[in-house]
């Protein structure tokens, strides 16, 4: 129970996902040369959210309420599922078929908040989540199958402790490596493939309407898919971890990467991140044709 609940359970992935954010945050800052907000931002503003109103509006359809509630739930399942410090707090057989499906669930789950807000702007930004959801999970799996056949195993657990032993296998399945890596700045909604949420064109996207505590698991939910994908990046490409210390460091390292992606780039249309994520699943093809073969 403690394992569930405290650590590496509940508890910890939701301050280590919400410190994650903060940090994510305040390179991105530094790296605009700006002062940025500090780390414990996210911390505040998830309170703040917690304590005021929630409004629902008229047009608002059935499912209003549940489905950010149903997108943090999923996601958190997922992110408990994955090895963190050589310790994972739900150790399932197959547990790498139950990761990729509650994190597409915890996307969809968002996106159906935004179709169900019917607000114009939530709805546009729904449909472009669902169209680069299209995209970007043709890479994130091709890539996550290449690694589940080489080890013959669908076992986060066995693949992460035989990178601890043999060493990083992105260095095995480079093609693999960087088409997941796509994968997951895409899934995470991060810039370049911030889309569904482009405040310039559609205000906030899928969760314009959404306020109080139901914006706050939407952002709680984003706060921990990263926080997941970046700990599933470890366990199954990046040396994988028995420690939390070599966890930590190897997820801030990923994390560095993504912040780079957040600044040097600039947002993609539609058409383009569906194209791109496309040509990286081909990608992500070579190596498991290779390993196959």
């Amino acid at each position: 129970m403690f394992e569930i609940l405290v650590y590496p359970g509940v508890a910890f992935i939701i301050i280590a996902s919400m410190l994650y954010s903060g940090i994510l945050r305040k390179l991105a800052a530094r790296m605009q040369n700006r002062k940025g907000p500090p780390v414990w931002q996210p911390f505040w503003d998830f309170i703040k959210l917690l304590s005021k109103d929630t409004i629902q509006p008229e047009q608002a359809r059935p499912g209003y309420n549940v489905w950010p509630t149903l997108g943090f739930v999923s996601v958190l399942v997922a992110a408990l599922a994955i090895p963190i410090g050589g310790m994972a707090a739900l150790s399932i057989p197959g547990d790498l078929i139950i990761v990729v499906y509650f994190l597409s669930f915890g996307s969809m789950c968002l996106y159906m908040a935004g179709l169900s807000s019917a607000n114009p702007f939530g709805v546009i930004g729904a449909m472009r989540g669902i169209t680069q959801m299209v995209g970007y999970e043709f890479p994130f799996l091709a890539s996550l199958i290449t690694v589940a056949v080489a080890r013959g195993t669908l076992s986060l657990w066995n693949i992460n402790f035989f990178q601890v032993n043999y060493g990083f296998l992105a260095f095995l399945y480079p093609f693999a490596f960087i088409a997941f890596f796509i994968a997951i700045v895409a899934k995470a909604e991060i810039p370049p493939f911030h889309t569904p949420t482009a405040h310039q064109e559609i205000v906030s996207g899928y969760y314009t309407e959404y306020s109080g505590t139901n914006l706050a698991m939407i952002e709680l939910t984003h706060y921990i898919k990263l926080f997941a994908l970046l700990a599933l990046g470890v366990a199954v490409f990046f040396g994988g971890s028995a420690t939390i210390w070599g966890f930590l460091a190897k997820t801030l390292v990923l994390l560095f990467v993504v912040v780079v992606f957040r600044v040097v780039l600039a947002r993609l249309r539609i058409d383009q991140a569906f194209r791109l994520t496309w040509f990286f699943g081909i990608v992500a093809l070579v190596d498991l044709v290779r390993v196959l073969l």
